[in-house]
């Protein structure tokens, strides 16, 4: 389905509630209220046959803005669906009770910004280790200076002699 019918057709269905904008040749970007966003993926995935690829969280001052691509392969382009999530408690409903390999992507913005996914079937760590605190999102712009960091910016040489077993400089072996 070329690009033009596609956005016509979100158009039709969506009419104010979303803002469709061209940014390249190769990419739609979709902006949806969130009361309908898992609408729209829905609508993306099933109606439209677009496949699913992957998603994206980036912190923002007053929220996290969520976006999930849909590629068109045989057309050579994406969709991509952005929605806000606002701080101080970011939550949206998930989109992977309709759409199974979202369930991956969603834990991991969870994970990294806080983003609660309402009725996600199984809201957990995916990167997180037994180290890090629960309470320790590593993304989010406000927990940047609350927790300490087990490295440092400019470690590496030391933990590359460390690990070649080499003595740390100035000390002897």
């Amino acid at each position: 389905m070329d690009k033009e019918e596609v956005k016509k057709k979100i158009a039709e269905k969506f009419g104010d509630k979303v803002q469709i904008a061209d940014r390249s040749e190769k990419r739609v970007y979709i902006y949806a209220e969130n009361e309908i966003w898992v609408d729209l993926a829905s609508f993306l995935f099933n109606d439209l046959d677009a496949r699913f690829d992957t998603g994206v969280g980036i912190d923002d001052r007053d929220g996290v803005e969520v976006m999930m691509f849909f590629p068109f392969d045989k057309e050579h382009y994406f969709v991509t669906i952005k929605t806000f999530a606002k701080k101080p408690n970011p939550e949206l409903d998930s989109i992977s009770p309709l759409i199974p390999g979202a369930k991956w992507i969603e834990r991991e913005i969870w994970e990294m910004y806080e983003v609660n996914f309402r009725n996600h079937p199984d809201l957990r760590p995916v990167l997180r280790s037994d180290t890090r605190p629960c309470d320790f999102y590593p993304h989010k712009r406000e927990n940047k200076d609350k927790h300490e960091m087990s490295r440092n910016k400019h470690d590496g040489q030391e933990r590359a002699d460390e690990v070649a077993g080499r003595p740390v400089k100035g000390q002897n072996p």
